[in-house]
C-alpha cells in the first residue's frame, strides 16, 4: 500500500464521501417523505378519528355580518363541520369567467379559527342565469302544478314537464358540451384555489344527483351510439325487443324513434340503464376531475336522497367514491318507524361496505308548503342520530340548520337562524357530553355495546 500514488487514496476516499453523502442525503429524502406521510395520512372511511357532526351551512344566503354570531352558535352546539358551497355557481361565477373567492375565503377562515372543519361542494346542479342566456338548450325541464293534498301528512310536489324553462334545480342536460365545458371550469377554480386550505377535509360533488330521462339531441345521439356497439344491427333489436309487435321493426339506426312515447319494454329498459350510465359517468366524470387537485387525507362524496332509487344505480355511483353520503328525511312524532331508520342506515353501510356520512336530515320540518308541518317530539331527533349512528353513519350534517327562510324556499326549519335560537341549541339539538360520549366510542366495540342501552331508549322515545 506504502507503493500506491497519494492520489489513489485520495480518490478512494472522495468516493467513499460521495457515495456516503449520497446514502445520506436519500435517507434525508425518505425520512422527510415518510414524515410528510406520517402527517397526510390517506383517507379512509373505517379509519376516520372521530365522527363528525355538523349543519349544512348557507352563509351566502345570510347577512355579511351574520358570520360570527352563527360561528358562535356552531362552536355552543358543537358543531365540528359544515358542508358549504353546493348550491352557489352564480355567486362563485356571477359573470362568464369571473371567479369570486373572497367570500368562501372569508368563511373557511373563520371556521378553521373555530376548529370547524368543512366539506366543500361542487355547485353544479344549479346553473347561473348568464349560462341559460347563452345556452337556453342545457335546461331541459319545468315544474308543473302540484297535486292536491289527499294525505295531511304526506307533502306533494309538482312533476317535471318538458320544455325546459329556467326555474327548478338538477336542471340540465348531462350531456351538452356547453353544460360540460362551464362545469368543468368551475369545479377546476374552485377545488384548485381551495385545495390546501386547512379547514377543507373533503368535496361533495354534485348533490342528490338524478337522471331526468329527457330525451335531447344529445341524449338521443349517445343512446344511438350504445346501441350500434352492443347490438350491431337493427335486425337484433327487432329480434330481442319483439318490434315485430304493432308493426315497429327498425330497418336502418336512422329509423329508431326517439324515447318519446315509446311503448315497447325492451326499448324502455335499455332507455333506463342509458340513463343509470349516463349518471354514473357524470359524477365519475366530476371526481376524476377533483382527484386531480385534492390532498390525499381529503375525500370525495355524493349525496344521495333517502331511500332506495331505481334510477339510479347507487352502488356503480359509490365505485367513484372515497365515502358516500345520503340524506335520509324521517317521518316525525307518532309516523316517525324505526324501521326505516335501520334500512337508511344499512343501504348507506352497504354501497361501500364501510361507514358512510349523512349530509342532510330534517332538523325540524320539512315541505314545500305548510300544510304538512309537524315538528319532532322533544328527544326524536336526538334518537334518530343516535340510531343512525348505531349502523356505522360516521358524519351528521343538519339539513338547512342555519338557513334563514326565504319566500318560496323548501320549509326545512332553522333553528340557529331564529330568535331564541340559543336555548333551543342547548336543550334539543345537541347534548354536548352525550355527543362527546358517542365521538370517543367510534372504533371501540366494547364501548359501543355499552352504548346500546341508552341507543334503545332513544327508540323508545321515537315510537
Amino acid at each position: 500500500m506504502s507503493g500506491r500514488p497519494r492520489h489513489h487514496f485520495v480518490a478512494r476516499y472522495a468516493f467513499i464521501f460521495l457515495v456516503v453523502a449520497a446514502i445520506t442525503a436519500w435517507a434525508q429524502r425518505a425520512a422527510a417523505q415518510n414524515a410528510s406521510t406520517r402527517r397526510t395520512p390517506n383517507f379512509a372511511p373505517d379509519r376516520m378519528e372521530t365522527i363528525l357532526y355538523g349543519v349544512a351551512y348557507y352563509p351566502e344566503y345570510m347577512p355579511h355580518d351574520r358570520l360570527e354570531k352563527d360561528v358562535e352558535l356552531m362552536q355552543k352546539a358543537g358543531i365540528t363541520v359544515v358542508r358549504v358551497g353546493e348550491s352557489t355557481w352564480s355567486t362563485w361565477e356571477p359573470r362568464d369567467g369571473d371567479f369570486q373567492f373572497a367570500w368562501m375565503q372569508r368563511i373557511l377562515d373563520r371556521l378553521h379559527a373555530a376548529g370547524i372543519k368543512a366539506i366543500l361542494g361542487t355547485p353544479t346542479y344549479s346553473i347561473p342565469t348568464w349560462l341559460y342566456k347563452e345556452h337556453p338548450e342545457i335546461v331541459v325541464t319545468h315544474d308543473g302544478v302540484a297535486p292536491p293534498l289527499n294525505d295531511p301528512y304526506a307533502p306533494t310536489y309538482p312533476s317535471s314537464k318538458i320544455p325546459g324553462y329556467y326555474g327548478p334545480r338538477q336542471n340540465y342536460d348531462f350531456l351538452n358540451p356547453y353544460f360540460r365545458q362551464h362545469a368543468e371550469r368551475v369545479i377546476r377554480a374552485i377545488v384548485s384555489h381551495f385545495k390546501d386550505h386547512p379547514a377543507v377535509i373533503g368535496y361533495q360533488i354534485d348533490n342528490e344527483t338524478f337522471p331526468t330521462g329527457v330525451p335531447t339531441p344529445y341524449m338521443n345521439s349517445a343512446f344511438l351510439e350504445r346501441l350500434k356497439r352492443k347490438y350491431k344491427t337493427p335486425e337484433t333489436i327487432n329480434k330481442v325487443w319483439g318490434l315485430v309487435y304493432w308493426g315497429q321493426l327498425v330497418d336502418s339506426w336512422d329509423d329508431l324513434p326517439p324515447r318519446n312515447g315509446i311503448l315497447n319494454p325492451g326499448y324502455k329498459l335499455e332507455w333506463e340503464n342509458f340513463q343509470h350510465d349516463v349518471v354514473t359517468d357524470y359524477l365519475a366524470w366530476q371526481a376524476k376531475i377533483v382527484n386531480q387537485y385534492k390532498r390525499p387525507d381529503q375525500f370525495i362524496t355524493q349525496d344521495f336522497s333517502g331511500g332506495v332509487h331505481t334510477n339510479l344505480d347507487q352502488w356503480a355511483i359509490a365505485g367513484n367514491l372515497d365515502i358516500v353520503a345520503e340524506n335520509p328525511y324521517l317521518e316525525t312524532q307518532k309516523r316517525l318507524d324505526a324501521r326505516t331508520i335501520w334500512f337508511s342506515g344499512d343501504l348507506g353501510r352497504s354501497l361501500k361496505h364501510t361507514n358512510y356520512l349523512v349530509t342532510e336530515t330534517n332538523a325540524q320540518t320539512i315541505g314545500w308548503d305548510s300544510r304538512t308541518q309537524y315538528p319532532q317530539y322533544p328527544g326524536q331527533l336526538r334518537g334518530c342520530l343516535h340510531a343512525l349512528g348505531c349502523r356505522r353513519q360516521h358524519g351528521r350534517v343538519l339539513a338547512l340548520a342555519l338557513l334563514a327562510l326565504r319566500p318560496g324556499n323548501v320549509l326545512e326549519g332553522s333553528p340557529l337562524a331564529r330568535s331564541g335560537a340559543e336555548p333551543y341549541l342547548r336543550r334539543s339539538l345537541t347534548r354536548r357530553c352525550r355527543i362527546e360520549e358517542t365521538r370517543s366510542a367510534v372504533g371501540r366495540s366494547q364501548e359501543r355495546q355499552q352504548s346500546r342501552d341508552p341507543v334503545q331508549r332513544r327508540l323508545r322515545e321515537c315510537a
